[in-house]
């Protein structure tokens, strides 16, 4: 049974379907697919700083080189986007094609992708997106995120948000949340998601996730 996790912070934000989010060190990015855009918001103030046009935006968002990767299309593919301009740098083909791809998340280890469809997490590497390694999970991956030794995804559905321990291979973890989280990111502190629920960005602390 999910252990329940309160919020430590909520945030409104502007939007009806909040997919992608990352933390950049300095901002929260969210992607949302209705107005097709992606916005970095200042956590402290909670105001938007900045937003750039992304069409197609599905699912979720990370940063790799400085530059933004989003899932885009019914195709599932990485866009590469400079953050600045918005101008599109790349586009890469979904390493599964016609599996429903939907976490992301860039890492040094390579770039992590959840399938909700398959219930799979990929570890790929960034030369070829050859497969370096790939987690069985029991829920279905809406967002996925990873600090030191865990790696966390978000059930959409389930409202949950389950913690993995990469060096045992197993889920140590689920906790329920307020919402139904899509994409979510750590910022070395707390986990954060998109309540696509409430149209929010919150964040709930997790006792020993900084393990490392």
């Amino acid at each position: 049974m999910p252990f329940a996790a309160g919020t430590v912070r909520d945030i409104p934000v502007r939007g009806l379907k909040l997919c992608g989010l990352t933390w950049t060190g300095e901002f929260l990015m969210f992607s949302e697919a209705v107005s097709n855009r992606i916005m970095a918001l200042d956590p402290y103030s909670g105001e938007v700083e900045r937003d750039i046009p992304c069409p197609e935006v599905r699912t979720d968002l990370t940063t790799v080189g400085g530059n933004l990767v989003q899932v885009v299309g019914d195709r599932r593919a990485l866009r590469v986007m400079d953050p600045e301009s918005g101008d599109e740098l790349g586009e890469i083909a979904n390493p599964r094609p016609g599996n429903v791809l939907c976490g992301l998340e860039a890492t040094r280890q390579g770039i992590w992708l959840g399938y909700e469809d398959l219930r799979r997490i990929d570890l790929r590497g960034y030369e070829d997106m050859g497969l370096v390694d790939s987690f069985a999970v029991s829920g279905r991956p809406a967002g996925v995120t990873v600090s030191d030794n865990y790696l966390a995804y978000a059930d959409h559905a389930a409202s949950t948000i389950t913690m993995v321990d990469i060096d045992e291979r197993r889920e140590v973890a689920s906790f329920s949340v307020a919402g139904n989280p899509t994409g979510i990111t750590w910022d070395g502190t707390r986990i954060w998601y998109c309540d696509y629920t409430t149209l929010q960005l919150r964040a709930i602390e997790v006792p020993g996730v900084d393990k490392g």
